[in-house]
C-alpha cells in the first residue's frame, strides 16, 4: 500500500508492505529515486546469489529515511503528512515492513514484547540536529 501526500498529491510518504505480499518475483518496495531501497522476494532452497561488491558510488541525501521490520508483535503506526497533520493510522503485524519516505510518523506498541529492526539510511551524525518533535 503507498501512502500519498494530500499537500502534494504526487509525494510518497511511505510504502506499507505485508509479508503476504511476498512473491516468487523480486519486487522492488522503495521507487528508484528514494534513498533507502527496500525490496522483498521469496527464494527456495539453492537458490544462489553470484559473489559480489558495491563499487563506490558517490551520493547526496537530503533527508533521513527509515523503515520499520516488525519481527514479533503488533504495532499502532500514525503517520503524518508533511505539514504534520495525521492522514493515515496502519497495524503493523509481525513480518510487516512500512518504510517512511517524507513527513512524519509515530507508533504504539500494542503486543507484549514486540520486537522490530529499524533501519535508517547514514552516516548517523551525532552533532548535528536531524529530529523534530510535534504533537
Amino acid at each position: 500500500m503507498i501512502i500519498y501526500s494530500n499537500k502534494k498529491k504526487n509525494k510518497i510518504l511511505g510504502v506499507l508492505h505485508r509479508s503476504k505480499k511476498i512473491s516468487n518475483k523480486r519486487n522492488n518496495i522503495s521507487p528508484i529515486n528514494e534513498y533507502l531501497q527496500i525490496s522483498s522476494q521469496k527464494l527456495k532452497k539453492g537458490d544462489y546469489i553470484n559473489p559480489h561488491v558495491h563499487l563506490k558510488n558517490k551520493r547526496i541525501i537530503f533527508s533521513t529515511q527509515e523503515a520499520w521490520f516488525v519481527l514479533k508483535g503488533k504495532l499502532s503506526v500514525k503517520i503524518f503528512d508533511i505539514d504534520k497533520k495525521n492522514i493515515k493510522n496502519l497495524i503493523l503485524n509481525k513480518g510487516d515492513i512500512y518504510v517512511f519516505f517524507c513527513g512524519g510518523h509515530s507508533f504504539k506498541v500494542l503486543s507484549n514484547n514486540a520486537e522490530f529492526y529499524e533501519i535508517k539510511n547514514g552516516p548517523y551524525q551525532k552533532n548535528v540536529k536531524d529530529i523534530e518533535y510535534f504533537k
